[in-house]
């Protein structure tokens, strides 16, 4: 058994989240330690990471007239063991097909972990398929359906020819620090239900202003350079960069129809992340740190290592999917980003360390 199923047996003792409402990152940092070449660290990430985790909960199949009305209301365990009964019946892949457009309205579940735990879990299968992958992705669905959030106004509902990704992000409005909420993502986003004019720019995406593999790069790419410029709030952005980057590698699995959608909720995600945490200053950097992080971003195995060896889990994903990105579609935002990440993010601190 390889050191990635190893960890996944581990981690399936885990619940889905711990400490009241943060997402359990085991399984998706080890398998991005594996994509980025340590997969020997993963023994080290379980240990650290694992004893921070409650026990599972357990549940029994949803009936399949009951799915559409049990979307978002919890019930973890039963969505897992929905999950868990469908892939028994059927090929993994023939449960994307049939899931992903379904889901895909309802991307930011759990702040994107859903769509996350997913993508990663079938990046797995694709390497491998074991049963302990396939139960994975039972569990990343389950978590989606679970924790399934619409975010306001309907993406592409009134498409104006051209306008792209970027063009969204930059017309996006910023949400007044007065109606912000520090508390989580996922509460966060509930005030844009009170800004129309968020779904109305969300509303004006063109899915056909360029092709759905393009119109990912620009999304990461864009909202990287947002990550640079805001330091103070590194994680929500780590989660602008990293969602999107997820439906690359669902992509495959979706019709090109779907695909399109799909990619909007992509970008409504980003949106929200950016609108709920953005502002209209940019962020100068000091010099120092500025060069040292231009002179790593060229050394891609550096950034690597030194992000799996932080073990801490937004680093090492953010850092994964900034070099995958750049790898498609070279962007120097999405290289600093890497930089940053695997250098500015921290240690983690561990089960033990609270």
């Amino acid at each position: 058994m390889s050191e990635l199923d190893d960890a996944l047996e581990r981690f399936h003792l885990g619940a889905l989240e711990y400490a009241g409402r943060f997402s359990n990152h085991g399984p998706m940092v080890a398998e991005a330690l594996q994509a980025l070449g340590h997969a020997s660290l993963i023994p080290a990430w379980v240990d650290v990471y694992a004893a921070r985790l409650p026990a599972r909960e357990q549940g029994v199949a949803i009936a399949v007239d009951a799915h559409q009305a049990a979307l978002g209301g919890g019930r973890d365990g039963d969505w897992i063991a929905t999950f868990e009964a469908e892939l028994a019946a059927a090929d993994w892949s023939d449960v994307l097909i049939s899931w992903l457009p379904r889901l895909a309205p309802g991307l930011f579940a759990a702040a994107g972990h859903g769509a996350l735990r997913t993508a990663h879990a079938v990046r797995s299968l694709e390497r491998e398929e074991t049963p302990v992958r396939r139960r994975e992705l039972a569990v990343g669905l389950g978590y989606w359906a679970s924790r399934y959030q619409a975010l306001p106004g309907r993406p592409g509902a009134r498409a104006e020819a051209g306008c792209g990704p970027a063009d969204v992000l930059r017309e996006i409005p910023m949400l007044d620090p007065s109606s912000r909420r520090p508390s989580f993502i996922t509460d966060a986003v509930l005030a844009l239900d009170a800004v129309p004019a968020f779904a109305q720019t969300i509303e004006r995406f063109d899915p056909e202003a360029m092709p759905a593999s393009a119109a990912l790069s620009e999304i990461c790419a864009t909202v990287a350079g947002h990550y640079l410029d805001h330091p103070e709030a590194r994680i929500a952005y780590a989660h602008s960069v990293t969602v999107p980057s997820a439906l690359r590698l669902l992509g495959s699995y979706l019709d090109p129809d779907s695909l399109e959608v799909a990619l909007g909720y992509a970008l409504q995600a980003a949106a929200a992340l950016h609108a709920t945490n953005g502002h209209a200053r940019v962020h100068d950097g000091a010099p120092d740190v500025q060069a040292e992080l231009e002179a790593l971003s060229g050394r891609a195995d550096e950034i690597r290592y030194r992000a799996a060896c932080s073990l801490e889990e937004h680093a090492i994903k953010l850092t994964e999917a900034c070099l995958r990105e750049d790898a498609i579609q070279p962007d120097a935002r999405l290289r600093l980003a890497a930089a940053d990440a695997a250098t500015e993010m921290g240690v983690s601190r561990g089960g033990r360390g609270g």
